[in-house]
């Protein structure tokens, strides 16, 4: 079997077209040839140096990751940083992993983050035990669920995502039912407050988000709660998998958990 079959496959679960229209075209081969043998698949979140060593290790020469392979260029004035990326030290450590395994790398995204019931944007919900869908935008999804109070729902995302600790912004004492998601990053965009308050969320959960989108949150008059870009994507990334095991049943098809990066000092 050829990787591109695979990818060919993927495509199919996962087209670029979504409700709205057509999404971005980011999806590609970033590493290796598509004519490729598959001998074994891992799926990821991100392509990191401990995830690349496990491949390695489990004999799998096909990587599909939802995140980028290397580390780019921020072109940038407030601190300095290599054009050439290939200098940068964890992007010569992956390439060298690769290039010892003769390994591929496929980096699939938007497709994957709209894709209908199993993918990034539906399976977050689900994860949270969301079920009773009420408004949708194009990633964005409102739910609606018993009233309960904001400190209550954000103790059982705590412990739904199995998380140490979750950050809360606005009133915790107040009741709230209808719950806005914002998968993986898109709360790094100041402005995404906008969509779910329009959709009449009283509260939006967040994977990562940054100080200013928390702020328009608030002042929009809804509560705020962020919990992690990776294990608000890692559902998805299981799902891609379980079906890639499905579909592919002669080779190996692994999950390979990128892992959550924090530790907490108390």
């Amino acid at each position: 079997m050829k990787v591109k079959e695979v990818v060919d496959y993927v495509l199919e679960i996962a087209p670029f077209r979504d409700d709205y229209g057509e999404i971005p075209r980011d999806d590609s081969i970033v590493f290796g040839d598509e004519n490729s043998e598959v001998k074994g698949i891992g799926v990821t979140w991100s392509p990191t140096i401990n995830v690349l060593k496990r491949a390695e290790k489990y004999g799998l020469n096909f990587i599909i990751t939802h995140e980028f392979l290397f580390w780019g260029y921020s072109e940038i004035i407030w601190f300095k940083s290599d054009k050439d990326i290939m200098k940068k030290k964890p992007n010569l450590l992956r390439y060298e992993i690769l290039k010892k395994n003769n390994m591929v790398v496929y980096n699939t995204h938007k497709n994957w983050d709209a894709a209908k019931d199993w993918g990034m944007c539906d399976a977050f919900p689900k994860l949270l035990g969301f079920h009773y869908e009420i408004a949708r935008g194009r990633f964005i999804r409102v739910h609606q669920i018993r009233p309960v109070k904001v400190k209550e729902l954000a103790e059982m995302i705590k412990r739904k995502m199995k998380l140490p600790v979750i950050r809360v912004a606005g009133d915790i004492e107040r009741k709230v039912s209808k719950i806005a998601t914002a998968v993986g990053g898109l709360g790094q965009i100041y402005g995404i407050a906008e969509e779910p308050a329009s959709l009449g969320a009283e509260a939006v959960v967040f994977g990562e988000a940054v100080d200013y989108a928390i702020r328009c949150c608030v002042e929009n008059g809804m509560v705020a709660i962020e919990t992690s870009h990776i294990l608000s994507e890692n559902p998805a990334v299981k799902n891609l998998a379980k079906k890639l095991k499905e579909k592919f049943k002669s080779v190996k098809v692994m999950f390979l958990d990128a892992y959550y990066p924090f530790d907490y000092v108390k």
